[in-house]
């Protein structure tokens, strides 16, 4: 009987979904257990079609590109909204924002990026956060703020 090694993979996003999926089509998952962090609460979705979403052109549930079942039949244990917060290399652990810690002998790194926002003038307020009316347009929440706003609204700039 092989021994399963404990892989941890941090970041949900296309290049960590794509990483677990080349995993299990290869067989990874007899020589791994598997556990997937996301800091966002729904499953991997490709994120280039947000745009799609946001024009209408495409409806959210079409560009979701593995369902929670998909990790359930392949063995993942799948942490969704649940963001990895430290990682403690000498006891090989991963530390999360509300008290999970999950041992790995092996650990991804798959976060992804974040939006540059340019220092302007009058973009945010006196604790750092925009100001009404100001987004950036990364994540699928992103969107959804965004095309809330956007049926309120009758001009809009847009910056990069």
């Amino acid at each position: 009987m092989v021994v399963k090694q404990q892989l941890v993979v941090v970041g949900n996003g296309m290049a960590g979904g794509r990483f677990v999926e080349e995993l299990i089509a290869r067989n990874g998952g007899e020589h791994f257990d598997i556990v997937v962090f996301g800091d966002e609460p729904y499953g991997n979705y490709n994120r280039i079609l947000l745009s799609s979403v946001l024009a209408g052109s495409h409806e959210t549930k079409d560009i979701f590109l593995n369902s929670i079942e998909w990790y359930q039949e392949n063995g993942i244990t799948l942490h969704l909204g649940v963001r990895v917060e430290s990682i403690d290399r000498a006891r090989k652990m991963v530390c999360t924002a509300d008290g999970i810690q999950q041992r790995y002998d092996r650990l991804v790194f798959a976060t992804g990026s974040k939006p540059f926002v340019p220092p302007m003038e009058g973009l945010t307020n006196a604790e750092g956060q925009f100001r009404s009316g100001a987004f950036v347009f990364r994540t699928l929440d992103d969107a959804f703020r965004l095309m809330k706003h956007a049926a309120e609204s009758r001009k809009a700039v847009v910056i990069g």
